[in-house]
């Protein structure tokens, strides 16, 4: 062994220094080693621990973050160790200060011949002393293994707790690699949401599930198909209940859980599978509004949409309608469904495609929100397509049939109504059938214009025939209302038939009728006769007759028959008073007979009102009065039988049946007991008084128990009760007074009449004058197209005139006889010398014969009877003028 020298220093032998790098190299080595082994070990654990924590539950974030700080630490070993070992154990001197460790004087020689090495103080002394120092520490160095100087040496002990670890993993990895890539996943990278591996693949379910509030619920976990295992069962707990378990079923597990109201967690397990879910029961949600929105049809003239709110489930649309329907829940949707079809909520509302409305049809609604809980039931609209009916009409104040002047003015009311809209509502009238008319009446007049948006009208209509140019005779007026559907026909009301008179033919038409009425009110007055006929019988009849049953009934009978007779005679006073009314209408009729007829009216309204119903009530009086002492029969021994009584009686002086208490002794018990309180008196009861005390009632009459009430024992009060025959003698009398005043009303009413009638022949005799003049004129109208023409040549239209004109005559005929009869009757009973006059000419000149042979020649000779029926006229017109004296009396 030398030293090397360079440029006269002294180097450390080579020997000793290859020495040093071997025992260096070794140091690196194990200590390396033992850093590797070391983090292969923490990082192997490591996955080893996340395998396992992940097969029994999902291990959280801050569990891998702990165990990624365990295999950083372990790797972070390794330039901790070579720091230590390497960096800090690179140089001469510090390999010799690790070596002293283990032999502490073969170190410190070699820190000293370093030390001389690199200190030229020390070699320029005695170099030869230094050579021979570094000489002797490198022989002895020689004698020495430096191997055994690495400290602490467990690279063998670390190799094998890496490798046993190491192993396992490898197991895993080779046995389950996609659970064992998942855990290295999940281990070397736990910041990132890397899922669990599980054997039982799981579809997962949503963190958060919503339920409906109170109803019990179901949830489906189903299997993946990259599943390992299907374990047979599966378990769910909610809270603190109850776990509910499912079997395997179509690769699927299927929990029926509970019904909740309260919010909490839901732990599922299947395998090593593991899930919290969080519940949340709500409300199902519900519509709180359903509208459609329709267009009417174009022909009624209401464009833009309408809105209907139809919750109710039920809408009616007219046939022909665009609508379109909108249903609103209380929350966002998320799925919606019309009639199985599905549809795109916007928020909260689903609505449906526009539709044509044109017969029934049904919608039904469908709808799941945000949360994913459907309706509770679907919600059902019916729509009914209905057909636009024909509007109504109601007309009032307009009589069904009536006589009116031609010149009178009819007002009447008149309410229409159509569900889109009154288009105009007027009146229309037509003639009857008459030949004796010239024109028949035939015309219409608007009475309002309604409009698009008048669903309800309601008008106030006149009638007049004069203003309206209708000749007086027979028609029918209808009243008629139009709606907007297109080609529909009016809509009219009932018939209304409307007898058009002249003043005169109204006078004479009231006086016929007041005739009737007079014939009426005589038998209202005969009949009232009978009754008082009857009535003054009764009255002769003797004490015991009036209380046999058969007289009783026969009054009561009697009562009721003049109680009909004043209804009927209210109801003849009424039908007066209306002819009063009709009569004013009329300015031919004199004022003065309708003031006396009015009074004898209001005369006859206070007897049917006020003294026959008194005659009825005397007479019912009479049926129902008690029977008089005589006629009392007396009772037997086991008849008299007063009731029990209970209470308290103080009255020693008299019983409660009005008996001394030594008779009380003779009764026996009775069928209806009594409850008395009956207080003593000291007052003297009069023996007369005594006797006169009303019977005890019958056993078997209509008693009944009642609360008891306190009376006290005193005098009864003197009196006397009606008898049956004192009733019916106030009755007769009363009926005899009123049937004298009838006598004079019927009197009075006979010379108004017989007034009457006089003008009225006047007017009758009038009318025929007139009638003669326009069948004359209508002749007239004739001849013209008829003149000088064959009778076979000529137009059927002018001889059907002719042939009508012919048996008009023949009418007229009859009608001037039927004057000339009542003219005669009249002059029997008034004795006016005028008529007598007037009907003598009126024989003297046959002109019931001449009018009937006028009718013959209209056919055959029309220029003549032209010229006839105008002499008639002026003669009729003639007659009736010399009978204006006796027909004044009422003016």
């Amino acid at each position: 062994m030398s030293l090397v020298q360079t440029q006269d220093r002294l180097q450390l032998p080579g020997a000793l220094e290859s020495q040093l790098h071997e025992f260096r190299r070794r140091v690196w080595f194990i200590k390396m080693a033992e850093a590797g082994c070391g983090a292969i070990f923490g990082l192997v654990v490591a996955f080893l621990l996340m395998f396992a924590l992940d097969r029994v539950w999902d291990s959280p974030l801050f569990v891998r973050m702990g165990l990624f700080a365990l295999v950083l630490c372990g790797f972070a070993a390794v330039p901790l160790a070579m720091h230590r070992w390497i960096w800090r154990n690179r140089l001469l001197e510090q390999l010799a200060r690790l070596l002293s460790r283990k032999h502490p004087h073969v170190g410190d020689q070699l820190l000293g011949i370093i030390e001389l090495v690199r200190n030229d103080d020390e070699q320029a002394r005695s170099r030869a002393l230094c050579e021979a120092a570094i000489l002797q520490v490198a022989h002895d160095a020689q004698k020495r293994d430096f191997s055994d100087a690495v400290p602490h040496p467990r690279h063998r002990l670390w190799a094998a707790l890496a490798i046993v670890p190491a192993l396992a993993a490898l197991v895993l990895a080779v046995l389950w690699p996609a659970a064992a890539g998942n855990a290295w996943a999940r281990l070397l990278a736990p910041w990132q949401n890397t899922p669990r591996f599980t054997f039982a693949a799981v579809e997962p379910l949503e963190k958060t599930l919503v339920v409906a509030h109170g109803e019990p619920f179901s949830i489906a976990v189903r299997l993946n198909a990259n599943t390992t295992t299907r374990p047979a069962l599966g378990v769910v707990q909610f809270g603190d209940q109850q776990p509910v378990a499912a079997i395997l079923n179509d690769n699927g597990y299927q929990f029926e859980l509970p019904a909740q109201i309260d919010a909490g967690p839901l732990e599922v397990r299947i395998g090593d599978y593991f899930q919290s879910v969080r519940i949340e029961p709500k409300l199902r949600p519900e519509l709180n509004s359903v509208a459609a929105a329709y267009t009417l049809p174009e022909y009624l003239g209401r464009p833009g949409d309408q809105t209907r709110d139809v919750r109710g489930g039920v809408i009616s649309l007219v046939k022909g309608s665009q609508a379109q329907f909108t249903a609103i829940a209380g929350r966002d949707l998320k799925e919606a469904q019309v009639d199985g079809r599905p549809v795109t909520p916007e928020g909260a509302r689903a609505s449906t495609s526009p539709m044509l409305i044109d017969g029934p049809s049904r919608v039904e609604f469908r709808w799941i929100d945000q949360f994913g809980l459907a309706g509770k039931v679907p919600f059902l609209l019916s729509i009914t397509g209905q057909d636009d009916e024909p509007p109504s009409l109601f007309v009032e104040d307009l009589p069904r049939q009536k006589v009116v002047l031609d010149s009178e003015l009819l007002s009447f009311k008149i309410r229409a109504h159509d569900d889109f809209g009154v288009k105009s509502v007027g009146i229309e009238w037509e003639g009857i059938e008459n030949p004796i008319v010239k024109t028949l009446a035939k015309g219409e007049r608007l009475l309002a214009a309604g409009g698009n948006d008048r669903e309800s009208l309601e008008v106030g209509g006149t009638f007049s025939a004069k203003s309206l140019d209708i000749e007086p005779q027979p028609i029918v007026v209808r009243v008629y209302v139009e709606d907007y559907f297109p080609g529909r026909e009016r809509v009219y009301s009932s018939p209304h038939m409307l007898y058009i008179l002249t003043a005169e033919q109204h006078a004479i038409w009231i006086t016929e009728q007041m005739s009737k009425w007079h014939r009426e009110s005589l038998e209202v007055r005969d009949r009232e006769m009978q009754l008082y006929e009857t009535n003054k019988q009764l009255r002769e009849l003797s004490h015991e007759e009036f209380d046999q049953p058969d007289t009783r009934r026969r009054i009561e009978n009697q009562a009721a028959a003049e109680k009909a007779n004043g209804r009927r005679l209210t109801g003849l006073t009424a039908k007066g008073d209306d002819l009063v009314k009709q009569a004013m209408r009329n300015p031919e009729i004199g004022v003065g007979h309708l003031e006396k007829w009015a009074e004898m009216l209001q005369i006859l309204k206070d007897i049917s009102g006020n003294r026959m119903p008194s005659v009825a009530d005397l007479l019912k009086q009479a049926s129902q009065a008690p029977p008089t002492a005589d006629a009392v029969p007396e009772k037997k021994e086991d008849e008299q039988k007063s009731p029990p009584v209970a209470g308290m009686i103080r009255d020693t002086r008299q019983t409660p049946g009005g008996k001394s208490p030594d008779d009380e002794k003779k009764k026996p018990a009775p069928l209806i007991p009594q409850v008395v309180d009956r207080e003593s008196s000291q007052q003297p009861l009069d023996k007369t008084q005594e006797a006169a005390a009303p019977p005890p009632e019958k056993g078997g009459g209509k008693a009944s128990l009642g609360l008891p009430g306190t009376t006290l024992a005193g005098k009864p009060k003197p009196g006397k009760a009606c008898t049956t025959g004192e009733k019916v003698d106030e009755a007769v009398e009363e009926q005899r007074d009123l049937l004298a005043e009838f006598e004079k009303i019927a009197d009075e009413l006979n010379q108004i009449l017989a007034n009457l009638e006089g003008s009225t022949l006047l007017k009758r005799l009038k009318a025929a004058s007139r009638k003669q003049y326009v069948i004359g004129g209508r002749i007239g109208d004739q001849i013209g197209p008829a003149f000088g023409i064959a009778p076979s040549v000529v137009d059927e239209g002018p001889l059907k005139v002719l042939e009508d004109m012919s048996a008009e005559e023949g009418k007229e005929s009859q009608t001037v006889s039927l004057i000339m009869d009542d003219m005669h009757a009249y002059f029997e009973r008034r004795k006016f010398v005028k008529f007598k006059a007037v009907l003598d000419e009126m024989r003297q000149t046959d002109v019931v014969g001449s009018l009937r042979q006028l009718g013959d020649d209209v056919r055959k000779e029309s220029g003549i009877s032209m010229a006839q029926c105008e002499f008639w006229s002026d003669t009729l017109d003639r007659w009736a003028e010399d009978l204006v004296d006796p027909a004044k009396g009422g003016t």
